[in-house]
């Protein structure tokens, strides 16, 4: 049985594996991973992702498609279903069985009955139609309870873990100048880091 926790753990390798598929040097996962271990026995140096560099919107833009994907932001997902009960309210449909004609098969359509506002009129009756500060604020205070609903249950654990995950792991690092210095200094090699190419790269594949 596959749980929460086995999801966002593979939601962290997914996102960490194609972060560094668009980082500069370019290493595969698994090397990154190897580098890791050894910088591990030996603990000298920078940790091996500060030789590692990703615009810092190309790291939120990746980040963000596996929060979607994943349904990691829970409490987002919440507030989206309010918005869209809120415009049922508005505009309701329904399904209604249409009876066919002259010989033709019955079929399913739609129905739009009396929104929420009219709805309130029907129950008060004379009092709503005399005052149309009761049409419109009872719905109001409708909408009101469930806006403060949405702030209460705030899901959001799943997102904090992933994002600690990522940013507080060994997410590629976002400062050039360092990057750049750390190659020259550990490992010898003079690099060039082009932000605009790596964006256009990572954005370039999007399309």
């Amino acid at each position: 049985m596959i749980t929460r926790k086995d999801i966002l753990n593979r939601a962290v390798k997914e996102c960490m594996e194609e972060l560094y598929s668009h980082a500069f040097p370019h290493i595969k996962w698994e090397d990154f991973v190897e580098e890791n271990k050894i910088y591990n026995k030996r603990k000298e140096g920078p940790k091996p992702y500060e030789f590692y560099y990703l615009p810092e919107e190309v790291i939120k833009d990746i980040t963000n498609y596996y929060i979607d994907i994943y349904r990691l932001n829970q409490q987002q997902e919440l507030l989206d279903i309010i918005e869209i009960l809120k415009n049922y309210c508005k505009e309701p449909i329904i399904d209604k069985y249409i009876e066919g004609e002259n010989g033709n098969s019955g079929y399913k359509g739609y129905e739009r009955p009396d929104n929420l506002e009219k709805e309130i009129v029907k129950i008060l009756g004379d009092v709503a139609i005399d005052n149309e500060y009761y049409q419109h604020s009872l719905q109001d205070k409708f909408f009101e309870f469930l806006d403060m609903a949405g702030k209460f249950f705030n899901w959001t654990s799943e997102l904090h873990a992933f994002n600690n995950s990522i940013y507080l792991g060994v997410c590629p690092s976002s400062n050039k100048k360092a990057v750049i210095e750390n190659w020259k200094k550990y490992r010898n090699r003079d690099i060039e880091i082009n932000n605009e190419l790596i964006k256009n790269e990572y954005y370039g594949n999007q399309i």
